[in-house]
């Protein structure tokens, strides 16, 4: 657990270390040890008491909110496995296997990202230039360049009602596939959102997420993120970056789902619901019968 970090501000922070230098990350843990101390103590009291159920689970609840929101440092996430595409298909989809979307079709939820190649003159803005749509165990990759006009077929899956398309920080994603091909993403989830509501105080981003949530390290190396995403053929390393986004979407959204289970649905003594409304709603049809 690490309490402190959550609970001080980026400024306190790094005040604090400039202060203390080598001695500050000592002092936070020292902190969070005996806060993980003394809750563990409680819990030990608690166990044989019925009518502390309510705290015991409000603490749970509590720790794991904690889990989910706290940010690693550099230092943290360095020492992390890196997620990988081992056990991963990756197909690059030409025109004549756009089968693909008929596969794609029978799934409930879809990993989804976009790479629009970077402009660095003022005013020009580039068309949007590949898609990323990623199962548990499949990222598809669909690029303007090689598909051309048939990239509109995507149109129907991208607006399905009945799959939801989960990604981190989308609102840039929907405004190109609105402006460029008239298509509407929906439903879709950002993870950026759910953890908002989770009391993450700024939006998380993908590299916070996987660490958070599959306790993994995805490298985010801005001479890829800023490549030629329309160049043909795509090197195997944007193939990796564009297919590692999509399939992070989609890994940290069922794992999420998986966190959040035990809690959903339960209230305290006071009838206050665990989960926020609004994520338990937007939820709620993913969760396991209690």
């Amino acid at each position: 657990m690490q309490l402190m970090r959550y609970c001080l501000s980026p400024n306190k922070l790094a005040w604090l270390r400039e202060e203390l230098g080598e001695h500050a990350d000592k002092l936070l843990a020292a902190m969070d040890k005996a806060g993980s101390q003394y809750l563990a103590e409680l819990t030990e009291l608690q166990a044989g008491d019925l009518s502390a159920g309510d705290s015991q689970l409000k603490f749970a609840w509590f720790q794991q909110k904690l889990a989910l929101t706290t940010r690693l440092t550099d230092a943290d996430l360095a020492n992390l496995t890196p997620l990988s595409l081992v056990d991963v298909r990756v197909e690059l989809v030409s025109s004549d296997k756009l089968t693909a979307l008929q596969q794609l079709s029978s799934e409930s939820v879809l990993g989804f990202d976009t790479e629009t190649r970077a402009s660095f003159e003022p005013g020009v803005q580039h068309p949007l230039s590949l898609v990323q749509l990623a199962t548990s165990d499949t990222c598809y990759l669909f690029q303007r360049a090689v598909l051309g006009e048939r990239l509109a077929e995507l149109k129907p899956l991208l607006e399905n009602e009945q799959i939801l398309k989960v990604g981190i920080g989308l609102r840039g994603d929907g405004q190109a596939l609105k402006r460029d091909w008239d298509i509407q993403v929906s439903p879709r989830l950002d993870l950026n959102w759910a953890m908002a509501q989770l009391g993450a105080g700024k939006e998380v981003g993908t590299r916070q997420l996987v660490a958070a949530l599959l306790h993994k390290r995805i490298d985010k190396p801005k001479k890829l993120t800023l490549s030629n995403w329309q160049q043909v053929p795509l090197s195997q390393a944007q193939i990796q970056y564009a297919a590692l986004d999509a399939l992070a979407a989609n890994l940290c959204f069922w794992q999420l789902i998986d966190k959040l289970q035990g809690f959903y649905g339960k209230t305290t003594v006071a009838n206050k619901p665990l989960l926020p409304p609004s994520l338990a709603a937007r939820l709620a049809s993913y969760f396991l019968p209690a």
